[in-house]
């Protein structure tokens, strides 16, 4: 999701979405690449069982009682095999007009600021960029990606929908997701899309402390990171909380890249095992770092968001420097991917091996245990508003949501239970009349809107999981 020391839940309804990952937990090209997928198949020496596809393709081309397609069916086929490996990071895409990962994870495009994976047969909000209308919207990770201007998508691959999402710069797009039971549809202009990934700022309270946030690893990350950490520098940062927060991941070279520059040199990064058990170990050096390194005390944040690349960045500093981790479980990938062209319209995205940590571990499904564990306010689990007004009479979960957002802001209505009855009504006449706001009792969408940003201001005034990291390196 998009990290929530930046983000509400979301009531902020103007809503953003774009695309930049085409799948999830992506953590970069495997360097050894695929085998020559023509190795040892031939139509005259097909495995066990395959004979039965070319008969069924037979059968159906011949009979079928409408004119069939060969490539979507041979599409088709391929997609059945892939599905049929349980492997919710294995993807086989195909597009009209076919983007590679690199150009996605690297181009400016008219979107609305967020990433997309495809897996369990759904398209999911996998994370939100910064600076973005998705992370202005508060759209959330597991979002389960429904509709595009009203024409349903989720039978799509991740390329298609992308595209759907995409348009030119300013132009509107309507788009439909369910999350937690409720299907909402956000109205939103499309912005330039840029994979600014990091962002610094120093400590409210502590003005030699860093703060740097990363919200995924794509091609720029880390020189960002290096100028980032450049810039903290000269406003006298002496150490760094590196926040990786609802950071689902990305390219390998970039994790790497930013390991090595927290590392001495010869320390390992990562391990790589293929399916034979071959380890490929790979350590900090020039080659990553190019002669940059990071050397000032640090503390990271993670969250169940934190996955794959952010997985194995937090895992290389815990275990060779034993920076704290601070806040929640990480989400658990310990899966590579790699992604093959298989024609001019098609590629394959297939998990070729698993990564250890630099002890050996195997974090798949587990995650990192955090050094240091700081939940997230509870407030920051209220279900998001599916609706845009309320007013007295009105019982639905969404009252329930509007009174756990009044009484975290200090305007209790006394309950909870989902009715809009008068304690509720004289709770939010309580923040209009606070707020400038028209004062009666009513909740329409202006008094939503001020509502979610208090909250945010609170969260943003008061980050636990922050506050605790930058207590770990004030010791």
């Amino acid at each position: 999701m998009a990290k929530k020391h930046l983000q509400v839940p979301a009531w902020l309804l103007a809503v953003g979405m774009s695309v930049t990952l085409v799948g999830g937990g992506l953590i970069g090209y495997y360097a050894h690449g695929l085998r020559d997928s023509a190795v040892g198949v031939s139509s005259a020496n097909l495995p066990a069982g395959f004979d039965k596809v070319l008969s069924t393709y037979a059968t159906i081309e011949n009979n079928y009682y409408k004119s069939t397609s060969s490539k979507k069916l041979a599409n088709g086929a391929i997609k059945g095999m892939v599905n049929s490996l349980g492997d919710q990071f294995s993807t086989y895409l195909t597009n009209d007009s076919k983007s590679s990962l690199d150009s996605t994870l690297s181009a400016s495009f008219g979107g609305i600021g967020a990433t997309v994976q495809q897996g369990d047969n759904k398209l999911t909000i996998e994370g939100v960029m910064a600076n973005t209308p998705a992370k202005k919207a508060g759209m959330k990770t597991a979002d389960v990606l429904i509709a595009v201007n009203g024409k349903n998508v989720a039978k799509d691959d991740v390329n298609t929908a992308v595209e759907k999402i995409r348009g030119k710069i300013g132009t509107t797009v309507k788009v439909t997701v369910k999350r937690d039971g409720k299907t909402m549809t956000f109205s939103m202009k499309r912005a330039k899309i840029t994979t600014d990934t990091v962002e610094g700022s120093m400590s409210k309270t502590n003005k030699t402390i860093g703060i740097i946030t990363m919200d995924t690893f794509s091609d720029p990350t880390s020189k960002q990171f290096e100028s980032t950490v450049k810039k903290l520098r000269k406003q006298g940062a002496k150490s760094f909380v590196l926040d990786l927060r609802g950071n689902p991941g990305g390219e390998l070279t970039q994790a790497l890249a930013i390991a090595s520059m927290c590392l001495k040199n010869g320390q390992t990064i990562v391990k790589v095992q293929d399916r034979t058990g071959a380890v490929q170990t790979y350590k900090a050096g020039k080659k990553y770092d190019k002669g940059f390194k990071v050397t000032e005390p640090m503390a990271i944040l993670i969250d169940g968001n934190s996955a794959s690349a952010s997985e194995i960045l937090s895992a290389a500093l815990n275990e060779n420097n034993k920076t704290p981790l601070v806040g929640e479980q990480s989400f658990g990938k310990g899966t590579v991917q790699n992604v093959a062209s298989m024609s001019s319209s098609a590629e394959l995205k297939l998990t070729v091996a698993k990564w250890l940590t630099p002890n050996g571990t195997w974090i798949n499904k587990k995650g990192l245990t955090p050094t240091i564990k700081v939940k997230y306010p509870d407030y920051m689990n209220i279900t998001a508003f599916s609706v845009t007004s309320m007013k007295l009479g009105d019982e639905s979960g969404d009252v329930k949501s509007l009174q756990q957002l009044l009484k975290a802001l200090g305007n209790n209505p006394q309950t909870e239970n989902g009715y809009y009855g008068p304690s509720t009504q004289a709770a939010v006449k309580a923040f209009q009349s606070a707020h400038g706001l028209t004062a009666d009792g009513a909740a329409n969408t202006a008094t939503l809107q001020a509502l979610v940003a208090e909250l945010s201001t609170k969260y943003a005034n008061d980050d636990p999981q922050l506050n605790a990291a930058v207590k770990a390196l004030t010791k």
